[in-house]
């Protein structure tokens, strides 16, 4: 099991030390969310908690990820930055492939491309995109910036981008890993045709079923076959829950979480690395033992 340490609403100022340290300790990696904007009033339904009702407030930080991926990867040598998820159908795509690439190179090839296609329908209507097609579309856009992102010169025409041959310089060295987020049917077809599906705050008994409908998609892909990740992380988590889901075919998973009482609360530096610290004593170092 590959564990990453969620950096998911913590403090800007607090980000390389948490880095640093998340590397120190033995984490494969750290992920980030990703958000424009908190409206004030919350409009949309949250799909992740029972209430529906977001757990930060709008003073959280959303930095981008992309100049965080960067930032972080040279004050590291070997960590790897994870987007759970990044929203790529509200952005422009060829804005979106161009601060991918730049991420991915200057960081030697250790960023991953978790894609969501959103929930937050305000969000879409201030970059002015369409909220209702943006399943279609992101399937395209992901098409598009893997061509983008080989430094060739390429061509695209297809119903929401076209384009006559050109090149985006520079391209990355290796293709960036894209992970898919969701559950829909749509969601695992579209994790099925690339290198991993992201699942958030499942029971293990979901969990199962949706793994289930993921092996059938990949199956009807043609890529079993192919190396593949799932990166997962279970709601009330239980002793023992990472040996079931690892059985289950979980191969990532978040470390632990900063919020409180199921909160996101600011905190300081020092209590993030306690909780980080002890995760690891029980989860990363116990297991290479």
């Amino acid at each position: 099991m590959k564990f990453w340490q969620s950096l998911a609403f913590c403090e800007l100022d607090q980000a390389v030390e948490l880095a640093r340290f998340a590397e120190e300790l033995g984490f494969y990696g750290v992920s980030f969310g990703d958000h424009l904007i908190t409206t004030k009033t919350q409009v949309d339904e949250y799909f992740y908690t029972k209430s529906g009702q977001v757990m930060w407030h709008p003073e959280t930080h959303w930095p981008d990820p992309w100049v965080l991926s960067a930032v972080l990867a040279r004050e590291t040598s070997r960590l790897r930055f994870l987007t759970t998820v990044y929203v790529l159908p509200m952005r422009e795509t060829l804005n979106a492939a161009k601060a991918i690439s730049t991420a991915a190179y200057l960081s030697d090839d250790r960023i991953v491309m978790g894609v969501g296609i959103g929930w937050q329908k305000a969000e879409f209507e201030l970059t002015g995109q369409d909220f209702h097609t943006r399943g279609r579309r992101v399937d395209e856009q992901l098409v598009v910036i893997r061509k983008l992102m080989s430094g060739e010169m390429v061509e695209y025409h297809g119903q929401f981008h076209d384009f006559p041959p050109l090149r985006m310089s520079p391209g990355t060295r290796q293709p960036v890993p894209i992970f898919i987020g969701g559950t829909s049917d749509a969601a695992l077809r579209r994790a099925a045709r690339y290198e991993g599906w992201l699942g958030l705050r499942h029971t293990e008994e979901e969990l199962r079923g949706i793994l289930a409908k993921l092996r059938q998609a990949r199956d009807e892909a043609g890529t079993l076959g192919r190396p593949f990740e799932v990166w997962a992380t279970i709601d009330n988590l239980q002793p023992g829950a990472f040996e079931r889901i690892e059985v289950m075919g979980v191969t990532m998973t978040n470390g632990t979480h900063f919020m409180i009482d199921g909160k996101v609360q600011p905190s300081d530096i020092g209590f993030k690395k306690r909780r980080m610290e002890e995760f690891a004593r029980r989860h990363i170092h116990a297991s290479l033992a």
